[in-house]
C-alpha cells in the first residue's frame, strides 16, 4: 500500500511512549505484540498504552489483546484521568509499519460499529526490524466514507501541553527542539 502523506498530527505523552518502546524491546521480534491506545478522542493525544496482557495471542502475521486485560486497563485509565479506548497499537515484525487489509477490516468494523460511538480511530504500527520506529495513522469517519490518514507523532507533556512534533518513522526517537 503506497503512503498517504502525513495530514495529521497525533500527540503522545513520553510514559505512553516508553510503555510502548519496553514492551516491544522485550517481546518475540518474530511475533506480533501490542496493545489498546487510551486518550481523549477530541484532543487526538495518547495519554496511556496497556500491554497485550497474559492470555494474548500473538503470532508471526496477527495479534489479538487479552481482552479482559484491556478492559482492567481501561478502567484503570479512565479512574486516572477519564481516558477512553481511542486506537491501538500493535507490530509488525515481518512487514512496513502500515496497516494491513486485515488492520483495516478490523478499525473499520470498530469505526461502525454503533456501540462503539467511534468518530475516528488511532493505529500505531511498530516495526521491530531492522531499526525499530512507529507510524500513526487516523481513521475518519467523513461524510463521504472512511478515509485513511498518516500523522506525525508528536511528543506532548499531557493532553493539553506543548508539543514537539517528531516526523513519521522516528517516534522511537523524541528530537527535542528549542
Amino acid at each position: 500500500m503506497p503512503s498517504p502523506p502525513v495530514s495529521w498530527t497525533v500527540g503522545i505523552t513520553q510514559g505512553a511512549l516508553t510503555s510502548i518502546r519496553t514492551i516491544i524491546a522485550r517481546s518475540d521480534p518474530t511475533l506480533e505484540t501490542g496493545g489498546a491506545l487510551f486518550g481523549h478522542e477530541n484532543a487526538l493525544v495518547i495519554t496511556s498504552a496497556s500491554a497485550p496482557g497474559p492470555n494474548a495471542v500473538h503470532q508471526p502475521g496477527y495479534f489479538l489483546r487479552d481482552l479482559e486485560y484491556t478492559q482492567l486497563a481501561a478502567d484503570r485509565a479512565h479512574k486516572v484521568d477519564r481516558s477512553q479506548w481511542i486506537g491501538e497499537w500493535h507490530t509488525h515484525p515481518n512487514g512496513p509499519p502500515e496497516p494491513s487489509p486485515l488492520d483495516l477490516n478490523t478499525y473499520i468494523s470498530h469505526l461502525v460499529d454503533l456501540e462503539l460511538r467511534f468518530h475516528r480511530f488511532i493505529a500505531l504500527i511498530g516495526s521491530p526490524n531492522p531499526r525499530p520506529h512507529l507510524s500513526v495513522w487516523v481513521l475518519a469517519q467523513s461524510p463521504d466514507g472512511i478515509e485513511l490518514h498518516r500523522a506525525a507523532l508528536a511528543l506532548t507533556a499531557t493532553d493539553q501541553g506543548s508539543r514537539n512534533q517528531m516526523p513519521p518513522g522516528e517516534a522511537t526517537e523524541v528530537q527535542h527542539r528549542s
